[in-house]
């Protein structure tokens, strides 16, 4: 009998696990102020951008990126999906770039509410948001499965 209370209880907590995971990040975008140039980006641009080997669009004008909170899903899941990094190694990534004088990481903006508001005042941003929240005070660049 208590077996099958634990396993029951426990496929409860996955089924939930799973349900949540799945609907938090259904869609994530990369977006930039409405007034921007650049019409879309590559994954491999977007890399460049946020990982600060690019300072510039493909348009040639200014790119400013920002972050999510560290340790947030969507922060991991991009450091993923576009990155290519997990959040240990982008953690190391950083502290070499900063240690070395190359460059610091993009500013933490917050979450995906703070990201929108500040990319939709700020021209030459970049963040990445869930997809769910965008409007036209915005403009996607690059959407990410």
């Amino acid at each position: 009998m208590l077996k099958h209370k634990f396993k029951n209880g426990f496929m409860g907590l996955v089924l939930v696990g799973c349900l949540t995971s799945g609907t938090v990040l259904a869609e994530m975008v990369v977006i930039t102020h409405p007034s921007s140039d650049t019409e879309s980006l590559t994954m491999a641009e977007a890399k460049a951008l946020f990982l600060k080997k690019k300072s510039s669009f493909p348009s040639g004008s200014d790119a400013v990126p920002g972050n999510q909170t560290e340790g947030s899903a969507i922060y991991d899941e991009f450091g993923k999906k576009v990155l290519k990094k997990k959040p240990q190694q982008l953690s190391s990534y950083w502290s070499k770039r900063v240690f070395s004088g190359k460059a610091m990481p993009p500013k933490v903006i917050g979450d995906d509410q703070a990201i929108k508001a500040w990319v939709a005042q700020t021209p030459g941003s970049l963040g990445y948001v869930d997809a769910g929240v965008v409007d036209d005070s915005v403009k996607v660049l690059l959407r990410v499965p």
